[in-house]
Order: C-alpha cells, then structure tokens, then sequence
C-alpha cells in the first residue's frame, strides 16, 4: 500500500496560491512580501503539525499520515526553512516579481516530493523544480550568461531525469541489473552533483538569483533518491561490504569522495564569494552522498543530519552574502573588504550560518560531523580521513571569506545592517539551528 503524506500535499497547495499571489503583486517589493508571508506562514504551520503529529494520535485512516517516516520526516520543514531564508533575506534588485513567484514553485516542489513514499514522486519533484529554474534562466533580459548557464542545466538535468527515470523502470527486470545500477547512478550523480556531472552548479551559482539557487539545492529529492543507488546496485561484494557489492559501488563513493575533496580545495582559491559558497556546497553534497552510500547506519543517519543542518545554513550563508553584495556591490577578493563595527549583524550572521553548515564545534553542524565520520570511519578508515580533509577546508573557506568580506576597513562605504525584515529571518533561523543543538534527538531520522 502507497503511504500518503498529508502536511507536505497541504503545504504545497499553499505555496502555489502564494507563488500566483506573488506573480500578481504590483512590484518586486511586494511580491517579496507576499512571498516572505506565505513561507512564514506555511512554516509555522508545518511545524504545528509535527507537534501534533507528535504527541497527537494517528489519523486512523490507513495509508495516511501526516508526515512521511524516516528520513522524510523533516524534510518539508526544512525545504521550507531554507525558502524563509530564499524569500526573507532575497534583495530586491536581482529579485523581480516573477523570480519570487518562481522560488514559491520551486519550494512547492520540495516540499511535495515526501507526499508519496516512492520513488517516482522524488524524481518529478526534480524535474518539475528544474524546469522552473530553466524557466527563470530563460527569462528575457537575463543576457548571454544567463542563457549559457540555461542550456548547461537544461542540459544536465534532463540527462539526470532520463537516466534516473529509465534505471528505476529497468530495476526490477531480470538481466538489466547492472545497467540500471549505472542509470540510477549518473542520475543522482546529475542532482548531487558528483564529478564529472557537476559543472552545472557553479554557472548556476553565477547567473541564478541566489533565492533560485538556495530553494532548488533546498529541494530533498536527491538525498531520497541516494538509497536508490544501492538498491540497484547487484549486492556481490565480500563480508562485511556494507550490503551492497564493493565492486560496483565503490565508484559512485569515490565521485562523492573526488567532489568533496575538489569542493573544498577550489573553494580556498576562489576569487569571489558567490563562487567560494558553491564549492563549500558542492564540497557538503559530496560528503553527504559519502554518508548515505557508505553502508554504516550510523553514517546514514548523520548524511541526513547534514542535509537538514546544510540545507538551511548554508542557504542562510548565500543569502546574507547576497544581502551583503546587494548593500555594497561584488565582493571579491581585490575588494575593498567591510567595516564590522558598522555592520555586525551581517558579519556575525554570515560566521555563525557558515560554520554550522560545514560542522563546526559547538554548532549543530557538529552532530551530522560526528554521526557521519564516525560511521565512514567504522566502514572505511581512510574515506573518513579524507572527508576530514574536506571539512577542515570548507571551514577554513567560510573563515577566509569571513575575513575578507566583513572586517578590514575602518571607514564605512554607507551600507546599512540588516533590516527589520531580515533581522527576524536570520534570529528565526539561527534559533531554530539553536534548538536543535540542544535537542539533537529530535532531528535524527527515525524508521
């Protein structure tokens, strides 16, 4: 029997009248507004209904429930955390109305893809989200980059969606195993973005409005589609391999393995900070994919802590850098740096989103740091080692971009700290990160 979801089909439905209600609005201001309101709203919401779902009774409707189990569980709330940040802190100038309406279709899509516990509804949350960032890199007036990096995405994700989809169909017949092992793989390895399928993310990280970027890497669907890949993989490796053939999974641990490390040395070297986030991002999504592939349980209940802490932290990171950019222009190393006595709620709010997302101590990024390293470990003691590598350069990213980006100069250029409005989205984010350091539990998946 197919398991429906109820909160995440509820919240989609209001997030699409919010996305029409935003594509209505009479300017960007008030279609960041509108959007801002119906994330909030849709989030307080979803989070009402965990606690009710908690401490409440089954719906005693069979096949019905309110949230997915497992991993699933969290993952509406959290795309929907991540869209707060997309919609709250998102500057007006490189968000057009349209481009709001477009992040609520965006967010629509992720929280939908654990409505149903199958398969299928993962992949067309994908797909349906990536059309809509296409779309948005197809709009007129986004130039000739815009419309490079739309072919280069349009370009990889229906690769993606056309080798996840045929492995999936091709799974369950006799004599097609390995070839749907190799379909399924290069499909996630699109969504992940695994080496060599990665190039994709970082013309998206340069052309995309950061809102665009933050709601589609918020979307869960290639972290529900990961188990898929050792599903199909031909379980033919020796004891104690982790449950699925070494022989054939092993190359899919090493492209995560390869992303993580090559994330987290291009994100030391880069020369702006749009560019340095999205290798600390691909360096996250490359440890991640290591965490759910590695066979240990312990290291795939930290790789979906990860996800969950990343998926909000490191969009809160984009966002406050974006708001930065919006105040003072590009920030890039030849910069002229910032003055943190005159804007220290950035500063601050950028460090502490920052080193939560790469797992820091005294962070909750800590936790899915300790699961994850210590289950690879347990599997493979080298991986773990390597993806301490990974880490520590990710840190030291955030540190250097800290550094450079907020602090050095003395006089001020005239930007201001950070409004009403964004002082409330980043003290909602930062509490709820907060809160889920005091109570880790809560946040583990549970089957």
């Amino acid at each position: 029997m197919v398991t429906l979801a109820v909160a995440p089909l509820v919240a989609t439905a209001a997030l699409l009248a919010g996305s029409a209600a935003a594509c209505r609005a009479p300017d960007a201001r008030a279609a960041r507004a509108v959007a801002t309101g119906c994330v909030a709203v849709t989030t307080a919401a979803a989070a009402a209904a965990m606690v009710v779902e908690r401490v409440g009774t089954p719906t005693g409707v069979p096949g019905v429930v309110l949230f997915a189990s497992g991993a699933g569980r969290w993952m509406p709330l959290v795309t929907l955390l991540a869209g707060l940040a997309a919609t709250a802190l998102a500057p007006v100038p490189s968000h057009g109305r349209r481009t709001f309406a477009r992040i609520l279709l965006i967010l629509a899509c992720g929280a939908a893809a654990t409505a149903v516990a199958a398969p299928a509804a993962a992949v067309a949350s994908w797909a349906l989200s990536a059309f809509v960032v296409w779309r948005e890199l197809r709009a007129d007036g986004g130039g000739a980059g815009r419309r490079g990096a739309a072919r280069l995405f349009g370009l990889h994700h229906a690769l993606g969606v056309g080798a996840c989809t045929s492995g999936l169909l091709l799974a369950h017949r006799p004599g097609t195993t390995a070839l749907a092992a190799l379909l399924v793989t290069v499909g996630v390895g699109v969504r992940q973005c695994l080496l060599p399928l990665h190039l994709w993310h970082d013309s998206l990280a340069r052309a995309a409005p950061p809102g665009i970027l933050v709601a589609f890497t918020a979307g869960p669907a290639g972290l529900l589609l990961l188990p898929e890949i050792t599903a199909a993989l031909p379980a033919s490796g020796p004891a104690g391999s982790g449950g699925w053939g070494w022989d054939w999974g092993w190359p899919a641990v090493a492209a995560a393995l390869a992303t993580a490390l090559l994330g987290a040395g291009l994100g030391l070297v880069a020369r702006d900070i749009r560019t340095a986030l999205a290798q600390v991002s691909l360096a996250l999504t490359g440890i991640v994919t290591c965490g759910a592939l590695a066979g240990s349980g312990l290291a795939q209940a930290g790789a979906v802590v990860a996800w969950q802490v990343g998926a909000v932290a490191t969009g809160g990171a984009v966002m406050i850098a974006a708001a930065t950019e919006a105040r003072r222009g590009p920030m890039a190393l030849p910069g002229q740096g910032g003055c943190f006595a005159r804007t220290p709620r950035l500063a601050v709010a950028f460090l502490l989103f920052g080193l939560t997302a790469v797992g820091y101590p005294a962070t909750v990024g800590f936790i899915w740091e300790d699961l994850l390293l210590d289950g690879v470990g347990g599997w493979f003691v080298p991986l773990a080692g390597a993806l301490v590598l990974a880490v520590a350069g990710s840190g030291a990213t955030i540190m250097k971009w800290y550094f450079a980006g907020y602090t050095g100069r003395r006089d001020h250029l005239g930007e201001h700290d950070l409004t009403t409005r964004e002082f409330r989205a980043v003290t909602l984010l930062l509490a709820v990160l907060l809160l889920a350091q005091v109570h880790p539990g809560l946040i583990l998946p549970r089957y």
